[in-house]
């Protein structure tokens, strides 16, 4: 009797083993964190970043009190950005912070 061997791409393998885990959810946390910069553009990239996702709120380092501020009375339209990123409201809030630099 032969064996039929069916082939898997890595990025279907790894795709199962996160499902099977259960870390989908902490994988689109990071994504979050990880489209900060495309979501918001280069401009507000380089004075702000995103740290971490905690639940449901992103943490933002921004580089002065005024970029967070600035940022702060910009959050709902982030906030639809972010939505419209994931088609889904996977960030509840935005907490902006002055870095620590």
């Amino acid at each position: 009797m032969t064996r039929i061997k069916k082939t898997t791409t890595l990025g279907d393998a790894i795709g199962k083993l996160v499902r099977n885990l259960g870390m989908e959810g902490r994988l689109e946390e990071q994504e979050a964190v990880d489209r900060w910069a495309q979501v918001v553009g280069d401009r507000i990239a380089v004075h702000a970043r995103a740290v971490f996702f905690d639940a449901g709120k992103l943490f933002v380092e921004c580089d002065s009190a005024t970029w967070s501020q600035e940022l702060h009375y910009m959050k709902p339209d982030i906030l639809n950005r972010l939505e419209q990123s994931f088609g889904r409201p996977l960030v509840r809030d935005i907490i902006f912070t002055n870095s620590r630099r």
